[in-house]
């Protein structure tokens, strides 16, 4: 659907709302549910959440029964004047667009760059958005690359009109309690101008986060694999010892045990080495390394690869939840 429909949100909820004194909050793009769950870790009621795939609409409702859903395409001439009232814009547009990964792609033809300028565009929804319904702050999280969007100068511009201060945040997510070393850009749109600062905590490290003793997945003999992975599994041996994670990717040194892993992608490129045998991470390590909770979940319906997809896409809790507070602290 092209606009928003009041069909389509849980009035019952928004009833049930109505005397929460809590700071409101939308969340457009809301994907998996990250930013929400940060939010909400925040003291923040998200009254309404939107996403285009009906999947992670399902998964946020799953985990989040006291926000309306609507499942739509979100646009720059969506109708946002029928959202509920509230105070804080959160929104993640699309990233692949911008993303550095996905310059190949856009290079290949006329059809696959006007599909990253459509990805692209979704960040004008948060303009429109804003202009109709100036919340008192905004927060949009999305890649480092973003600020290299030839519109993004005009972007910032447009929410200055409006009445915004703007300060832009680079976070590594290792610094608020995720453990995992993901770098992602917060842009902070205040009425007030009041700068925010985040704390930079200690590195927490990935083993905890891994099932050794898991009977569930499947460990396959070193010996068997390609000889890309026997590669990355010996570089990774050298460095770290006989237990430790590494990345199907080229040339990929392994991760300590003690320390962070990198970033998680939409991609399921994760393994774990133990000895002479190795095996994926399972998707509740994955959520775990993004800093979802273990009673976080996902439905029944969704595939191993849809579960990463979201996963790799979502905003950690954690980091929602540092940012979001500090925004609360001067709205």
């Amino acid at each position: 659907m092209d606009v928003v429909d009041l069909s389509m949100l849980d009035l019952p909820t928004l009833a049930r709302q109505a005397g929460d004194t809590r700071t409101r909050a939308v969340d457009l793009f809301a994907g998996w549910g990250g930013f929400t769950a940060g939010a909400t870790a925040a003291g923040v009621n998200v009254v309404w959440a939107a996403n285009h795939w009906r999947l992670a609409v399902e998964a946020h409702a799953q985990n989040h029964p006291d926000t309306a859903h609507s499942c739509q395409d979100l646009s720059a001439d969506t109708d946002f004047s029928r959202l509920p009232d509230f105070d804080l814009l959160l929104a993640s547009p699309a990233c692949q667009g911008h993303s550095q990964a996905a310059q190949p792609s856009r290079a290949r033809s006329d059809r696959a760059r006007r599909h990253h300028d459509k990805l692209r565009a979704t960040a004008l929804a948060v303009i429109g958005c804003a202009d109709l319904c100036e919340p008192k702050a905004i927060v949009v999280e999305n890649v480092l690359d973003f600020r290299r969007w030839r519109l993004y100068p005009g972007w910032c511009d447009m929410l200055r009109e409006i009445g915004y201060t703007i300060q832009e945040l680079v976070v590594r997510a290792s610094h608020l309690d995720v453990p995992q070393r993901r770098d992602r850009l917060f842009v902070v749109a205040t009425k007030r101008g009041e700068a925010i600062q985040l704390p930079k905590r200690e590195e927490p490290p990935i083993g905890p986060c891994i099932d050794w003793d898991d009977p569930e997945p499947w460990w396959y003999p070193v010996r068997d694999a390609t000889e890309a992975v026997k590669g990355r599994i010996a570089k990774g041996r050298r460095r770290c010892g006989t237990r430790f994670l590494s990345q199907h990717v080229t040339g990929h040194p392994g991760v300590h045990l003690d320390e962070p892993m990198r970033t998680i992608t939409t991609k399921d490129q994760w393994i774990a080495v133990d000895g002479r045998y190795y095996r994926p991470l399972t998707v509740r390590e994955y959520a775990r390394g993004m800093g979802f909770a273990d009673d976080y979940g996902w439905p029944p319906s969704a595939s191993r690869k849809q579960c990463i997809a979201g996963l790799g896409n979502a905003v950690p809790p954690p980091v929602a939840r540092e940012v979001v507070t500090r925004v609360q602290e001067v709205m």
